[in-house]
């Protein structure tokens, strides 16, 4: 029953993690995604079409999907502590832990440089949003501006998802550990070839054998 009990809490932390990882990090992704399309369709960037199509409209929707949950710290900060806890009922605390600090990291860096990655002579990125940038037919705007402005959010709430990373990996490690069993006071052994068993008295000392 116990280990029934723990499985079902491990598949459940399980899951919960999944939705929390894809939810921090789809949107990343999603922008990689697209940005892959462009290089193996061999379109360097510019403010042309990308062979005849408008792919810059996708890369533009997919950087505001990311943007609009990158630069929610509250949110990233508080959908990585919901996958921290799901990580202790998997027993994986140091996951648990990573994922408070690397997680609404990445979910501001891989964005970022995939519009560094696709940044041309021309093309503007300023935090301030003065002027602007063409990408594969569309005029990008603010979503390509917004990548300026993450250096200063990342500065701005690194230290606390170190601190709660250092915080959560510690308790997590002890919640979360298997407890081992103490050992017997005797050991019992079986000779596989006769088929019989006997018990090996423990000869440890006692506290009144002790001289």
């Amino acid at each position: 029953m116990e280990h029934a009990s723990s499985t079902l809490s491990k598949r459940v932390g399980r899951n919960v993690f999944m939705a929390c990882a894809g939810l921090q990090l789809g949107p990343s992704l999603l922008v990689w995604a697209v940005r892959g399309i462009a290089a193996a369709a061999q379109c360097a960037p510019g403010a042309d079409l990308c062979r005849g199509i408008a792919l810059g409209a996708g890369f533009r929707d997919v950087l505001v999907l990311a943007w609009a949950v990158g630069t929610n710290t509250w949110l990233l900060l508080g959908v990585a502590l919901v996958a921290a806890v799901a990580a202790m009922f998997m027993r994986r605390p140091l996951l648990g832990a990573g994922t408070v600090l690397f997680g609404p990291l990445l979910a501001l860096i891989l964005p970022m440089f995939a519009v560094y990655s696709a940044a041309y002579p021309g093309c503007a990125i300023s935090e301030a949003s003065v002027g602007d940038c063409a990408l594969w037919g569309v005029q990008m705007g603010d979503s390509a501006h917004a990548a300026a402005g993450v250096p200063g959010l990342i500065y701005g709430f690194a230290p606390l998802t170190f601190a709660l990373a250092l915080v959560l990996g510690i308790l997590g490690w002890f919640i979360a550990r298997e407890r081992k069993p103490r050992g017997h006071a005797h050991a019992s052994m079986r000779n596989d070839a006769s088929g019989t068993s006997f018990r090996v008295p423990d000869y440890r000392f006692n506290d009144h054998d002790q001289p």
